[in-house]
Order: C-alpha cells, then structure tokens, then sequence
C-alpha cells in the first residue's frame, strides 16, 4: 500500500485516491515590486505551463506547516516572516493526474500572498523556466508558453485586490 517512504502511497494507490477525492494544497503567489513569481511547469497536471508554485498538503500537516515545506520545496531563498495573506480558495480541475494519465485531478487550492522586497528564485527540479511576470494585466503567453487559466485567475485577484 505504502512505497518506501513513510506516509506515502503507492504510485497505483494515489492514482486511485485522486479518482476519488479532491486534494487540498497550497499555492504561493509571490509577489515583488509589482511582479508575480511565475514557473514554466516541468510535471504533470498544467505541464509546460507558466504557473505558481505549489504542493499539496500531507495527511496530519497544518498548513503553516505545508507553505514551510512547499517553500522550501520550491523556492531558492529566505521564505519571509511576515504570514503570508490567504487571497482566496480556488477550485483546480485537470484532466490528467501527476503521471499524466487520464485520470481527472481535483484540486481545492489555498492561495497564499506573499509580499517580499528581495529576489527569490524557483528550484529548477519542477521548472523549466522563471519569469517575475507584471501584473498589469491577465497574461496569456509568455515566451512561446501559455500561462495557466488558473493562473490567470491569480492575476485577476491581485489586481482586484
């Protein structure tokens, strides 16, 4: 049932769970002299897409807890001390799962603001490419690549906000 880590299913197991129930997770917006921190997606769902990083949360994790690890996870640098500001909760829906199989990915997606005043960087194991994008305006393209609509959802937040 378990791989060899602790507390984690099997590929086969997880794939049968995500065809059954939503997943929660955590989105961080990071945010930077009017800028949005933005990867071009090496995985699966959204892959080969510009898109926020982000995990989900582990059974018996807090959330506080979660956006540590999804920091330093995802993130080149000092995750800030100041708590981060919840822009909203968003529903994901995919139509592939992390393997890029066809089975369907419902995501429930705490969306978290951070406001910082120095650079950080994406980890490059899970992006392809960076890009501090402007938020001026809901962009659908960058570099040949398109920006996620989910996303863009972000930008339209941020700007309303």
């Amino acid at each position: 049932m378990t791989d060899a880590r602790e507390g984690f299913l099997s590929a086969a197991d997880f794939r049968h769970a995500i065809a059954s129930l939503p997943l929660v997770s955590v989105d961080l917006l990071i945010v930077n002299g009017g800028k949005l921190l933005l990867g071009q997606r090496r995985d699966e769902p959204a892959r080969g897409t510009w898109f926020v990083p982000g995990g989900r949360i582990r059974r018996g994790e807090a959330i506080a807890k979660a956006l540590q690890r999804v920091w330093r996870e995802e993130i080149v640098g000092d995750m800030p001390i100041a708590q981060p500001q919840l822009l909203g909760v968003y529903e994901h829906f995919y139509d592939c799962a992390f393997d890029g199989s066809a089975v369907a990915t419902h995501y429930v997606v705490l969306a978290y603001c951070f406001a910082l005043t120095k650079t950080v960087d994406l980890r490059q194991e899970s992006h392809d490419n960076t890009w501090w994008a402007p938020i001026v305006e809901r962009p659908v393209e960058h570099a040949g690549a398109s920006v996620h609509p989910n996303a863009q959802a972000y930008f339209a937040a941020l700007l309303d906000g």
